[in-house]
Protein backbone atom coordinates (compact mmCIF):
# COMPACT_ATOMS: atom_id res chain seq x y z
CA UNK A 1 0.00 0.00 0.00
CA UNK A 2 1.51 3.67 -1.04
CA UNK A 3 0.65 6.45 0.86
CA UNK A 4 1.47 9.83 -1.31
CA UNK A 5 2.98 12.87 0.50
CA UNK A 6 3.16 16.28 -1.34
CA UNK A 7 6.95 14.59 -2.25
CA UNK A 8 7.89 11.98 -0.21
CA UNK A 9 6.10 8.79 -1.09
CA UNK A 10 5.70 6.33 1.75
CA UNK A 11 5.19 2.96 2.39
CA UNK A 12 2.83 1.24 4.79
CA UNK A 13 4.17 -1.63 6.82
CA UNK A 14 1.73 -3.60 8.61
CA UNK A 15 1.60 -4.58 12.28
CA UNK A 16 3.29 -7.65 12.91
CA UNK A 17 5.93 -10.03 13.62
CA UNK A 18 9.57 -10.45 11.65
CA UNK A 19 12.87 -12.56 12.21
CA UNK A 20 15.47 -9.93 13.14
CA UNK A 21 19.10 -10.50 13.05
CA UNK A 22 21.48 -13.63 12.26
CA UNK A 23 22.54 -17.54 13.03
CA UNK A 24 25.97 -17.54 13.11
CA UNK A 25 28.00 -18.79 10.57
CA UNK A 26 31.82 -20.41 10.46
CA UNK A 27 32.75 -17.82 7.62
CA UNK A 28 32.40 -14.41 9.05
CA UNK A 29 31.78 -12.76 12.72
CA UNK A 30 27.92 -11.29 12.97
CA UNK A 31 27.95 -11.40 17.25
CA UNK A 32 26.29 -7.85 16.96
CA UNK A 33 23.46 -9.48 14.91
CA UNK A 34 22.77 -11.95 17.87
CA UNK A 35 20.51 -13.76 18.74
CA UNK A 36 18.06 -13.80 15.79
CA UNK A 37 14.62 -13.16 17.13
CA UNK A 38 11.12 -12.34 16.56
CA UNK A 39 10.27 -9.23 16.80
CA UNK A 40 6.49 -7.72 16.96
CA UNK A 41 6.15 -3.83 15.60
CA UNK A 42 3.21 -1.98 15.34
CA UNK A 43 2.48 -0.36 11.92
CA UNK A 44 4.38 2.04 10.57
CA UNK A 45 5.31 3.54 7.21
CA UNK A 46 8.52 4.27 5.43
CA UNK A 47 10.19 6.22 2.82
CA UNK A 48 10.01 4.45 -0.92
CA UNK A 49 13.38 6.54 -1.63
CA UNK A 50 16.06 7.88 0.37
CA UNK A 51 15.76 11.44 0.77
CA UNK A 52 17.42 13.18 -2.15
CA UNK A 53 19.65 16.06 -2.94
CA UNK A 54 16.71 17.93 -4.42
CA UNK A 55 14.83 17.24 -1.32
CA UNK A 56 17.42 18.25 0.98
CA UNK A 57 18.13 21.62 -1.19
CA UNK A 58 14.92 22.96 -0.16
CA UNK A 59 15.03 22.65 3.32
CA UNK A 60 18.58 24.62 3.03
CA UNK A 61 16.84 27.21 0.71
CA UNK A 62 13.77 27.63 3.13
CA UNK A 63 15.71 27.64 6.27
CA UNK A 64 19.41 29.04 5.23
CA UNK A 65 20.30 25.73 7.03
CA UNK A 66 24.18 24.51 5.91
CA UNK A 67 24.61 22.53 2.83
CA UNK A 68 25.86 19.39 3.14
CA UNK A 69 29.03 18.44 3.23
CA UNK A 70 30.46 17.04 -0.48
CA UNK A 71 27.47 19.58 -2.06
CA UNK A 72 30.03 20.29 -4.85
CA UNK A 73 31.04 16.98 -5.91
CA UNK A 74 29.98 15.53 -8.60
CA UNK A 75 30.16 11.66 -7.93
CA UNK A 76 27.75 12.64 -5.21
CA UNK A 77 25.77 15.64 -5.98
CA UNK A 78 23.31 15.24 -8.81
CA UNK A 79 19.82 16.15 -7.89
CA UNK A 80 18.22 12.77 -8.02
CA UNK A 81 21.10 10.97 -5.74
CA UNK A 82 20.28 10.06 -2.20
CA UNK A 83 21.57 13.25 0.05
CA UNK A 84 24.72 12.46 2.00
CA UNK A 85 27.60 14.14 4.34
CA UNK A 86 24.69 14.77 6.56
CA UNK A 87 24.67 14.30 10.43
CA UNK A 88 22.26 12.17 12.23
CA UNK A 89 21.86 15.78 13.56
CA UNK A 90 21.22 17.08 10.03
CA UNK A 91 18.96 14.46 9.37
CA UNK A 92 16.41 15.03 12.54
CA UNK A 93 16.49 18.63 11.94
CA UNK A 94 15.57 18.28 8.10
CA UNK A 95 12.95 15.19 9.82
CA UNK A 96 11.51 18.60 12.08
CA UNK A 97 11.30 20.73 9.18
CA UNK A 98 9.34 18.71 7.12
CA UNK A 99 6.89 17.54 10.17
CA UNK A 100 6.33 21.58 10.49
CA UNK A 101 5.47 21.78 6.47
CA UNK A 102 3.48 19.17 5.76
CA UNK A 103 1.91 18.88 9.03
CA UNK A 104 2.78 15.28 9.73
CA UNK A 105 5.33 13.73 12.36
CA UNK A 106 8.18 12.34 10.49
CA UNK A 107 11.44 10.72 11.96
CA UNK A 108 14.15 8.63 11.83
CA UNK A 109 12.96 4.60 11.40
CA UNK A 110 14.15 2.81 14.25
CA UNK A 111 16.96 -0.23 13.79
CA UNK A 112 13.58 -2.39 13.67
CA UNK A 113 11.68 -1.01 11.38
CA UNK A 114 14.36 -0.48 8.91
CA UNK A 115 15.03 -4.32 8.87
CA UNK A 116 11.07 -5.40 9.09
CA UNK A 117 11.06 -2.92 5.59
CA UNK A 118 14.13 -4.34 3.75
CA UNK A 119 13.80 -7.90 4.56
CA UNK A 120 10.01 -9.00 5.32
CA UNK A 121 9.35 -11.66 7.61
CA UNK A 122 11.17 -14.34 6.01
CA UNK A 123 14.65 -13.86 7.22
CA UNK A 124 15.79 -13.23 3.99
CA UNK A 125 19.33 -12.22 3.44
CA UNK A 126 18.84 -9.50 0.78
CA UNK A 127 16.16 -7.44 -0.19
CA UNK A 128 15.61 -9.18 -3.24
CA UNK A 129 16.44 -13.32 -1.48
CA UNK A 130 19.10 -15.47 -0.21
CA UNK A 131 22.09 -14.87 -2.28
CA UNK A 132 23.91 -11.90 -3.28
CA UNK A 133 23.57 -10.45 -6.75
CA UNK A 134 25.54 -7.24 -7.56
CA UNK A 135 23.62 -6.50 -10.31
CA UNK A 136 20.69 -5.78 -8.05
CA UNK A 137 22.58 -3.26 -5.80
CA UNK A 138 24.72 -0.49 -6.10
CA UNK A 139 27.85 -1.34 -4.22
CA UNK A 140 31.56 -1.67 -4.67
CA UNK A 141 31.00 -4.52 -6.74
CA UNK A 142 28.71 -2.59 -9.24
CA UNK A 143 31.95 -0.42 -10.50
CA UNK A 144 30.00 2.22 -10.75
CA UNK A 145 32.35 4.30 -7.64
CA UNK A 146 29.94 6.95 -7.27
CA UNK A 147 25.95 7.32 -6.19
CA UNK A 148 23.13 6.31 -8.44
CA UNK A 149 19.56 8.14 -8.86
CA UNK A 150 17.64 6.60 -5.98
CA UNK A 151 15.19 3.40 -7.46
CA UNK A 152 17.88 2.70 -9.84
CA UNK A 153 17.86 -0.61 -9.28
CA UNK A 154 14.33 -1.95 -9.25
CA UNK A 155 15.54 -5.61 -9.40
CA UNK A 156 16.58 -4.90 -5.30
CA UNK A 157 13.95 -3.70 -4.26
CA UNK A 158 12.45 -4.79 -0.87
CA UNK A 159 9.24 -7.32 -0.40
CA UNK A 160 7.36 -3.75 0.43
CA UNK A 161 8.41 -1.72 -2.25
CA UNK A 162 11.63 -0.13 -0.62
CA UNK A 163 14.20 0.87 -3.12
CA UNK A 164 17.89 0.67 -2.40
CA UNK A 165 17.87 -0.89 0.89
CA UNK A 166 20.72 -2.51 -0.35
CA UNK A 167 23.55 0.22 -1.38
CA UNK A 168 23.78 3.21 -3.09
CA UNK A 169 23.87 4.99 0.50
CA UNK A 170 23.72 3.33 4.24
CA UNK A 171 20.49 5.10 6.63
CA UNK A 172 20.23 6.79 9.42
CA UNK A 173 18.42 4.89 12.04
CA UNK A 174 17.13 6.46 15.28
CA UNK A 175 18.36 4.03 17.92
CA UNK A 176 21.90 4.38 19.63
CA UNK A 177 24.58 1.60 18.74
CA UNK A 178 25.15 -1.58 21.34
CA UNK A 179 27.09 -4.44 20.59
CA UNK A 180 24.87 -6.38 22.48
CA UNK A 181 21.27 -4.96 21.90
CA UNK A 182 19.83 -8.04 20.37
CA UNK A 183 20.56 -10.04 24.42
CA UNK A 184 18.69 -7.85 25.88
CA UNK A 185 16.45 -5.14 24.10
CA UNK A 186 12.21 -5.94 24.51
CA UNK A 187 10.86 -8.36 21.93
CA UNK A 188 7.90 -5.61 20.79
CA UNK A 189 8.98 -2.18 19.05
CA UNK A 190 13.02 -1.90 20.10
CA UNK A 191 14.52 0.70 20.30
CA UNK A 192 18.02 -0.35 20.84
CA UNK A 193 20.27 1.40 23.70
CA UNK A 194 19.08 3.80 25.56
CA UNK A 195 22.45 5.69 24.98
CA UNK A 196 25.60 5.69 23.34
CA UNK A 197 28.50 7.07 21.40
CA UNK A 198 27.48 5.66 17.91
CA UNK A 199 24.12 5.80 16.31
CA UNK A 200 23.07 2.99 13.97
CA UNK A 201 23.58 2.82 10.36
CA UNK A 202 21.84 0.50 7.83
CA UNK A 203 21.80 -1.00 4.20
CA UNK A 204 25.54 -0.81 2.71
CA UNK A 205 26.59 2.28 0.32
CA UNK A 206 28.33 2.34 -2.73
CA UNK A 207 31.43 1.92 -1.58
CA UNK A 208 31.12 -1.15 0.54
CA UNK A 209 31.11 -4.69 -0.20
CA UNK A 210 27.60 -5.77 -0.90
CA UNK A 211 28.22 -9.03 -0.49
CA UNK A 212 28.51 -8.54 3.26
CA UNK A 213 27.60 -4.88 4.07
CA UNK A 214 24.32 -4.86 2.20
CA UNK A 215 23.00 -8.08 4.29
CA UNK A 216 19.32 -6.74 5.83
CA UNK A 217 21.12 -7.85 8.75
CA UNK A 218 23.91 -6.15 9.04
CA UNK A 219 24.86 -3.67 11.81
CA UNK A 220 27.17 -0.63 11.52
CA UNK A 221 27.52 2.57 12.98
CA UNK A 222 28.62 6.42 13.27
CA UNK A 223 29.25 9.29 15.95
CA UNK A 224 25.98 11.05 15.10
CA UNK A 225 27.69 14.56 14.64
CA UNK A 226 29.51 13.32 11.72
CA UNK A 227 28.44 13.67 7.94
CA UNK A 228 29.71 10.61 5.70
CA UNK A 229 29.79 10.17 1.94
CA UNK A 230 28.08 7.24 2.43
CA UNK A 231 25.36 7.62 4.52
CA UNK A 232 22.07 9.29 3.92
CA UNK A 233 18.77 8.72 5.29
CA UNK A 234 14.53 7.96 4.96
CA UNK A 235 11.85 8.87 6.97
CA UNK A 236 9.85 7.34 8.63
CA UNK A 237 6.39 8.03 10.78
CA UNK A 238 3.74 6.89 12.75
CA UNK A 239 0.12 5.32 12.21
Amino acid sequence: MHIETLDYPLIHIPAGAFTMGTIPTEWRKTDPEEPQRNVLLDAYAIGTYQVTNAQYAQFVEETGYPQPLFHNDAHLNAPEFPVVGVSWHDATNFLAWLSEREGMEYRLPSEAEWEKAARGTNAREYPWGDMWDASRANTSESGNKRLMPVGSYPAGVSPYGCYDMAGNAYDWCFDWFHMETYKYSPAENPLGASEGRRKVIRGGAWIARGEFAARCANRAAYEPIRGLHSVGFRIATDL
